[in-house]
């Protein structure tokens, strides 16, 4: 049985890939980072569920229209911390950035993921941000 700190460490690996991919629109590997079905949670639309892999990639499809329409060029993780729930069940809370060409920011951001381990792969089966002025999770400082 892994210990909670290489699980950490595993997720860190996973969320790099993760963001890895977005930032080349590899939409298979970003795709293949996610648990069918997920779920959105957000304050503003309570639980939406992202049901199949059309659902999934039509909503990608949207997220990089927006982004690339506001000038984004790639995004990068701030802050990655892990909490282990179980060896296969964790959360992740991460700030990130999003850039534009010339390397100013567009926008930050903090995001948490609750992880299942699927066989030997982590899933992302929730996503929810985390606005200004709260911290979430860990009450990690900004």
């Amino acid at each position: 049985m892994p210990t909670a700190d290489e699980i950490a460490h595993e997720l860190e690996s996973f969320y790099t890939g993760y963001i890895d991919a977005f930032n080349r629109e590899d939409v298979d590997h970003f795709s293949d980072c996610f648990a069918l079905p997920y779920a959105w949670v957000t304050g503003d639309k309570g639980l939406m569920t992202v049901a199949n892999e059309g659902a999934h990639q039509s909503g990608f499809s949207r997220i990089m229209i927006d982004l690339k329409e506001r000038g984004w060029a790639r995004s990068g993780v701030d802050r990655f911390k892990a909490y282990v729930f179980a060896d296969n069940l964790a959360m992740i809370v991460a700030d990130y950035s999003r850039y534009k060409a010339d390397n100013s920011i567009l926008e930050q951001g903090r995001a948490t993921y609750t992880l299942r381990r699927d066989g030997k792969s982590w899933k992302i089966v929730t996503v929810s941000e985390v606005k200004q002025p709260y911290l979430g999770p860990g009450d990690l400082p900004r």
